[in-house]
């Protein structure tokens, strides 16, 4: 028997089970919303989603494709990956989009694949400070790390970088859309 798009092999005993796979999808759709480079997360989230055990055409095509893809057929096909896996594709916001990665760049930080610099960078130049009020000591964070090496650490603290990024992912995320 031939499975379904979106049928897990893994855990058929367990259908709403969470896939690592299908989240950095979502991650790598955020992504694409806010035209950051999708393509390598999308094609290794699709890939890793195969190798969960979720199955169907548009994942097989897009763990296929190459970085350089064009990038209006990329949101497209991540988007027939998602629900051809089961997956939601609700309307994004430019907030909402923003909180998908800041959420993903921060669990980064904290498994030591991403510098805590780099996050708060990236935050101070997409999000900056007129943003919402979730990311605002994300951004700041930004502020106090040039200040603190400005000073070169000497009489300057250290910005408590953790306990930002442990208020962000304990944080409710924003609506999803506009209400």
């Amino acid at each position: 028997m031939q499975p379904r798009d979106g049928e897990r092999f893994a855990d058929r005993t367990n259908p709403g089970a969470s896939s690592t796979g299908l989240d950095e999808l979502q991650v790598a759709r955020a992504l694409w919303f806010l035209q950051e480079y999708a393509a390598p997360l999308a094609i290794n989230a699709a890939t890793r989603s195969l190798l969960e055990g979720i199955d169907g055409d548009s994942l097989r095509e897009l763990a296929g494709e190459r970085p350089d893809m064009n990038t209006f057929e990329l949101g497209a096909l991540i988007d027939r990956a998602i629900t051809s896996a089961g997956g939601s594709v609700e309307e994004l916001t430019r907030e909402s989009a923003l909180y998908i990665c800041a959420v993903h760049y921060a669990k980064q930080v904290l498994a030591g694949t991403l510098g805590v610099r780099e996050l708060a960078r990236w935050a101070h130049q997409q999000i900056g400070h007129e943003g919402p009020g979730w990311s605002e000591e994300l951004v700041l964070l930004d502020d106090a790390f040039d200040e603190y090496a400005d000073f070169g650490g000497s009489w300057a603290t250290e910005p408590d970088w953790r306990q930002v990024i442990g208020e962000l992912l304990s944080a409710p995320p924003p609506p999803a859309t506009p209400g």
